[in-house]
């Protein structure tokens, strides 16, 4: 396959304990960035991928961040970030030339209801949560500091949200994207979502009350085998079932090599970039 786009989880940790969250490796250690840069190179020299996603945890707290988006923008690939937004206004962590080197900027999005968030774990542990004004804010600086920017939304929609209608936001902020996402159940021996899953009429009603008019509305009822994952260790994962299985190692093999062993799902892969709402 050609032109896929790979998701770099290259941090577990977050400030954030987002109840819904299925990034959980098993591993608080992250790779030196010497580490990334290789696997970039692997991406890069398999010619199958033309898009990298930083994700995590949150990847605003992975110390080297700033040189590995750098790194991945002269690689000639597209590149996106997707964050809770916590520390871009913050010019100590997040510098404001890191939004001039995105093509995407994604952010979660799952309430406006701060009582909602808290209650999801959308905050950190003084019970901060990214307010309206937060976002808005975000938004028209990154679009001040790059006219081209794309901004995406990600919401999860689980049984704390899903009766509530968010895209009241457009009124205030442009949103190119928009991502509503099904919960995905998860459950290791440390963590478990199981008790937030909503059922696919739940979500199909989720869908009709948040319909947009304008820009590309993206619903995804599941992400199995049709979402790329590379964990904070360099691991190409399979995410089918409720937990992970290593695939295998970008330090250790070439991306092509790993990737035929994985049972991917072409065709639902395709739908999530091919098939608006």
């Amino acid at each position: 396959m050609k032109n896929l786009k790979v998701n770099l989880h290259i941090t577990e940790r977050c400030n954030y304990r987002c109840r819904y969250c299925f990034a959980h490796f098993g591993s608080n250690r992250d790779l030196p960035l010497e580490d990334w840069r290789r696997i970039i190179d692997n991406l890069s020299a398999s010619e199958m991928v033309s898009g990298i996603n930083f994700a995590g945890g949150e990847p605003m707290l992975y110390t080297k961040f700033p040189a590995l988006i750098d790194y991945a923008k002269r690689s000639g690939a597209a590149v996106s970030l997707i964050s809770n937004g916590s520390f871009l206004l913050d010019e100590n962590i997040t510098p404001p030339d890191i939004f001039s080197k995105l093509d995407t900027l994604g952010i979660s999005v799952d309430s406006v209801n701060e009582k909602i968030l808290v209650e999801l774990g959308c905050c950190n542990q003084k019970s901060k949560v990214l307010s309206q004004e937060d976002l808005i804010a975000i938004v028209k600086r990154a679009r001040a500091l790059n006219p081209r920017i794309k901004i995406k939304l990600n919401t999860v929609v689980s049984k704390l949200n899903v009766n509530e209608r968010l895209i009241n936001i457009e009124k205030f902020i442009d949103v190119d994207r928009w991502k509503f996402l099904k919960m995905k159940p998860f459950r290791n021996k440390n963590f478990s979502n199981l008790d937030l899953t909503v059922s696919d009429e739940e979500f199909e009603r989720f869908l009709t009350l948040n319909e947009r008019n304008g820009g590309e509305s993206v619903p995804e009822s599941s992400l199995v085998r049709a979402y790329i994952i590379i964990d904070n260790r360099g691991n190409l994962l399979d995410n089918a079932g409720d937990g992970h299985k290593v695939v295998g190692n970008l330090l250790e093999e070439k991306f092509e090599d790993v990737f035929a062993r994985y049972a991917f799902d072409a065709q639902l892969y395709g739908s999530r970039y091919s098939s608006p709402r």
